[in-house]
């Protein structure tokens, strides 16, 4: 009977996170979903059956929380590659300088693209602003979307990558 609760446990979770429209949920609201199972056990369990039907579930740190964002593999067909270079270089411009970066640096920085590629990724949620505190932040999803990259993220690259290009055109 305990075995059909922890099935059943699992199977709301996923079910949850598939059709949530942000696909990230906060590990608080999953532990109460877990119901008094062991968390790290339902975790596995929840990972193990997204990852049967070809999803990633990924664990990321955001403003003090700790959320899971569902991903899949392969590109998001509704970012445009000008859209994906441009969050690769606020998550590089994030980890290098600083976490909360300023919007008023960032609107001079990319002002070519500002309201192409950053206002969308600020409206998908990939990227969050904080008007009160005049910042602005890469979110989970952002972070999730450019999860084959990020281990390769590293602004020094990036930009000899981009005079490269440069001295080649």
């Amino acid at each position: 009977m305990e075995n059909d609760n922890f099935e059943e446990a699992v199977r709301n979770i996923a079910k949850i996170v598939l059709t949530s429209p942000q696909k990230m949920i906060r590990e608080e609201d999953l532990r109460i979903l877990s119901k008094n199972f062991e968390f790290e056990e339902i975790i596995s369990a929840v990972y193990f059956n997204l990852q049967n039907i070809g999803f990633e579930f990924i664990k990321s740190k955001f403003l003090d929380q700790v959320f899971y964002v569902l991903t899949s593999e392969g590109k998001d067909d509704n970012v445009l590659p000008s859209q994906y270079g441009t969050l690769a270089l606020i998550l590089a411009l994030s980890k290098e300088i600083d976490e909360n970066l300023e919007i008023k640096d960032l609107e001079e920085i990319f002002k070519e693209v500002w309201t192409s590629d950053v206002e969308f990724l600020i409206e998908n949620d990939y990227l969050r602003k904080f008007e009160d505190q005049k910042i602005l932040r890469v979110t989970p999803l952002g972070k999730a979307l450019l999860k084959n990259v990020l281990q390769d993220l590293d602004l020094k690259n990036l930009l000899e990558a981009f005079s490269a290009k440069n001295h080649v055109d």
